[in-house]
C-alpha cells in the first residue's frame, strides 16, 4: 500500500489523527405532504363518470396542409390551415402564424415545407390534424404520459355556415372519438363561441344534437370514454361573460344552455379570469353568476393574465374561486399553461417564458393546494400561440424565420399590416427583421416531451401519488 502524507514512519513527530466530534443524531425530516383527494380515483379502462380527479387538456385540432385531402386545403385562401398568416406560410413575422415547431419524428404522415430551412440544411415538415394518424398519435401520447383526455375545440365560426371548416373539424372529431376508445382517454366537445351570434343559435343546437346522435353519447357501450358529469355527457361553452363586445348576450347564452340541457347534456362554461368579481375582463352583469350557478363546471381563462414573476398575485383569487364554487355547488377547473408567445401574428406581444417547466408546475401545485379537484391544461397542440404541451423541437433545432425579402410592419390600434415601405401617417412602422421574431422551442437541455411528462406528474400530485410540493420534480 502506498504511504500517504499522514502515514506514520515510526518517528516521535507523528501527527495523531484528528479527534472527530461526536456524531449529532439527525433531526427527523419533515414528512412529505400529500394531496388528500376528495374524489374517487379513476381506474384505467373504466368510463369517466366525472371531471373530478382528472387532468384534461384543450385540443385545437385545427392544423391543415394543402395535400391532406380536406376540401379546405384545395382553396387558395385556406391552404396551410392555422399555419398561415396573410395567406402565406413562409419565414418572417406576419407571414406565418406558429411560434413553436412540432417534433415530427414520430408522425406517420409528414408534409414538407419548402419555404423554410433547418439549421443543418434541408426542409422541415409539419402535420395535418385532418389525418387520423396524427390524432391517434396525440391521444397515444396522452396515454403514455398519464393525461386523462382532451376537450375537442369546436369553433362556432368555423363549423356553422362554413362547410369547409365543418368538414375539417368533423373529421378531426371523428378521429378523436376513435382515438378515445383506442387509447381509453376521456373526450369532451367544447364549443368556442367565437363566431356565435343569435341567428346561429338554432344551427349550433342542431350541430350539438347531431354529435349526440352520431356518437350515441347516451349509450356508454358506443363511446365508452366520453366524459360524463352528473350522469350525463358533458359539453362545454367557452367564451361566456367576457366584456370584449361579443355579438351575443347572456340571455342568448342562457337559451343555448337550456337547449343543450333539454338534449341531455350537462354543462361546463369557459369564463373570464375575474368572473367572480365581475370586473376587468368580465361583464359586470349579475346574470353571469346566475348562468354559472346553472352550470355543472366552470373553467376560467388565465392565458396571458400572468407570468411566473407575478403568479403569486393570483393565489388568493384562485383560492377564493374554489371557495365560491364549493359554496355554490359548481365544480371548478382552473387552467394551467406552460407559457405563451403569439409573436409571429402579433410581433408587439411579449413572451411568457417557461422557465424549464417551473412556471407550469407552480400553477399545478398552487391550484391543487388551494383545493382544486381537477385541472384544465392549455393547450395540447397550440403551437400558434406558444402554449403547446406536446412534443416540439428544441430551440437549437427550429427552422430559420428570417425572410428573404425586406418589408415593413404597420401597427396601429392593435392591428398589423405588411407594407413595402413606411407611410406618412401616425401609425408605427417597423422593419420586419427588427422585431427579431424567431421560433420558440423546448429548452435545449430538456427532452421534447418534457411538458407532457410534467403534466403527467401534476396528475400524480392531484391524485396524492407523489408529494404536494412546489419543487419541480426530477425525472
Amino acid at each position: 500500500m502506498a504511504c500517504t502524507v499522514a502515514c506514520s514512519d515510526g518517528s516521535d513527530d507523528d501527527i495523531p489523527p484528528a479527534i472527530e466530534p461526536p456524531t449529532k443524531p439527525e433531526e427527523p425530516g419533515k414528512e412529505d405532504e400529500y394531496n388528500k383527494p376528495d374524489f374517487e380515483l379513476h381506474k384505467d379502462g373504466e368510463p369517466f363518470n366525472s371531471y373530478r380527479g382528472l387532468v384534461m387538456t384543450g385540443y385545437q385540432g385545427w392544423f391543415g396542409t394543402p395535400d391532406d385531402g380536406c376540401l379546405h386545403a384545395t382553396k387558395n385562401n385556406t391552404k396551410w390551415y392555422h399555419y398561415r398568416e396573410n395567406d402565406m406560410f413562409e419565414p418572417g413575422v406576419l407571414r406565418n402564424s406558429i411560434d413553436f415547431w412540432p417534433d415530427m419524428s414520430e408522425y406517420e404522415k409528414k408534409y414538407p415545407v419548402e419555404k423554410f430551412t433547418l439549421p443543418g440544411g434541408g426542409n422541415p415538415t409539419v402535420f395535418s390534424s385532418y389525418d387520423e394518424s396524427t390524432v391517434m398519435l396525440h391521444f397515444k401520447w396522452m396515454k403514455d404520459y398519464g393525461i386523462d383526455g382532451a376537450f375537442m375545440q369546436r369553433f362556432v365560426g368555423e363549423v356553422i355556415d362554413n362547410p369547409d371548416g365543418k368538414e375539417h373539424f368533423d373529421k378531426v372529431l371523428q378521429s378523436a372519438m376513435k382515438a378515445s376508445n383506442t387509447h381509453q382517454r376521456a373526450i369532451c366537445v367544447m364549443y368556442d363561441l367565437g363566431g356565435f351570434q343569435p341567428d346561429r343559435l338554432t344551427k349550433t343546437l342542431a350541430d350539438a344534437k347531431n354529435i349526440m346522435d352520431t356518437y350515441q353519447l347516451k349509450d356508454r357501450s358506443k363511446q365508452k370514454f366520453y366524459l360524463y358529469q352528473d350522469e350525463k355527457p358533458l359539453i362545454v361553452l367557452w367564451g361566456v361573460g367576457f366584456n370584449d363586445n361579443r355579438p351575443f348576450s347572456l340571455t342568448d347564452v342562457e337559451t343555448l344552455m337550456n337547449g343543450l340541457k333539454e338534449m341531455g347534456y350537462s354543462l361546463m362554461l369557459g369564463v373570464p379570469t375575474y368572473w367572480r368579481e365581475r370586473r376587468n375582463d368580465a361583464l359586470s352583469d349579475a346574470k353571469l353568476h346566475d348562468l354559472i350557478k346553472a352550470a355543472d363546471v366552470i373553467m376560467p381563462w388565465f392565458v396571458g393574465r400572468y407570468g411566473k414573476n407575478n403568479y403569486s398575485d393570483f393565489h388568493n383569487l384562485i383560492a377564493n374561486d374554489v371557495k365560491w364554487c364549493n359554496d355554490n355547488g359548481v365544480e371548478y377547473a382552473p387552467l394551467c399553461f406552460p407559457g405563451s408567445s403569439d409573436r409571429n401574428m402579433h410581433p408587439e406581444n411579449g413572451v411568457n417564458e417557461r422557465y424549464g417547466g417551473q412556471f407550469l408546475w407552480d400553477q399545478m401545485y398552487h391550484c391543487i393546494k388551494s383545493g382544486a379537484q381537477m385541472l384544465y391544461m392549455a393547450m395540447f397542440d397550440e403551437i400558434d400561440e406558444g402554449t403547446a404541451l406536446f412534443k416540439c423541437l428544441n430551440k437549437k433545432d427550429v427552422p430559420s424565420n428570417e425572410s428573404s425579402v425586406a418589408y415593413y410592419v404597420r401597427y396601429k390600434d392593435g392591428n398589423y399590416k405588411i407594407v413595402s415601405k413606411p407611410g406618412t401617417d401616425d401609425a408605427k412602422y417597423t422593419l420586419a427583421s427588427d422585431y427579431n421574431v424567431t421560433f420558440g422551442g423546448i429548452e435545449d437541455d430538456l427532452p421534447s416531451d418534457h411538458y407532457l411528462w410534467l403534466t403527467g406528474q401534476g396528475k400524480k400530485m392531484l391524485r396524492g401519488e407523489i408529494p404536494l410540493s412546489g419543487s419541480l420534480p426530477v425525472r
